[in-house]
């Protein structure tokens, strides 16, 4: 897997790529992670696509904004690395924050997006935007080192304890490195309203996601939106495909967008 920069006018965007041939496919994380979140599922993508996955600005390695911004904001700037490392037509994947920086940025370049895969697309009513944000709170560091604890355990109990402890550390690492931004991504979801955008969609629209995730409910709503997509829930999966299942979420992707399936053994981790 190679990992790289391109410059934007913002400033710089990190990436991991694999793969030289076949249609081009982007993939946008949730937040607080990094483009890490893919990494198991990256190799199976680069034999039959050119795969890149960023890190969205002020996650991961990726240059941060001055400050919080938006949604559209976010798909922009993506959208200028896109430009930046040559993408012309491609198809989108994006999961929980991804997914809304992905159907902004399918209005910002239209017909050149081929295809979307949304994975837990954050269609909320007001109060369900109100507890997400009273459960992930202000960051808050203190000198004992108890938001560390903190972190892992609001984590832990979100995914359930079928959750790795290598699972765990890539989320904590990822969120201990970014600590005190840690939540502009979600806070700019939660200023969001993506209907005008998912109502807008015209490419083939793919909704992913395993049934224990806790948006997958979105994702069947979401689906009723958007006339002609596909809708698929994963079954006795707690969430995050790419990593849990990452041959699983590899293979409905390249079906999907036509690119060809390799052989793998098909199951979860």
């Amino acid at each position: 897997m190679k990992k790289g920069y391109v410059d934007t006018t913002r400033g710089q965007v990190h990436y991991c790529r694999e793969g030289d041939n076949g249609p081009d496919l982007f993939l946008f994380h949730g937040t607080p992670l990094s483009s890490r979140e893919f990494e198991r599922c990256i190799p199976i993508f680069g034999r039959s696509t050119r795969v890149v996955a960023f890190d969205t600005p002020g996650y991961g390695a990726s240059d941060p904004p001055d400050a919080p911004t938006t949604v559209e904001v976010y798909a922009a700037w993506l959208l200028e690395a896109i430009d930046a490392i040559g993408g012309k037509e491609f198809a989108l994947g994006g999961i929980h924050t991804g997914a809304a920086i992905a159907v902004e940025l399918i209005r910002q370049a239209g017909k050149r997006v081929t295809h979307a895969i949304f994975s837990g697309i954050p269609l909320m009513t007001g109060d369900e935007k109100k507890k997400a944000a009273e459960r992930l709170g202000e960051p808050a560091a203190q000198e004992d080192g108890g938001h560390l604890a903190r972190m892992w355990q609001l984590r832990a109990e979100s995914w359930g304890k079928e959750t790795s402890l290598g699972h765990l550390q890539m989320a904590a690492s990822d969120t201990m490195r970014i600590y005190d931004r840690h939540d502009w991504g979600a806070k700019a979801v939660f200023a969001h309203d993506c209907v005008p955008a998912l109502k807008e969609l015209k490419c083939p629209v793919l909704f992913l996601n395993a049934d224990g995730d806790r948006l997958a409910e979105a994702d069947t709503k979401a689906a009723e939106l958007v006339a002609g997509s596909v809708l698929k829930i994963v079954p006795d999966v707690a969430g995050q495909l790419p990593w849990r299942a990452p041959e699983i979420y590899a293979r409905e992707i390249l079906e999907f967008i036509g690119a060809p399936v390799p052989s793998m053994r098909v199951g979860r981790t």
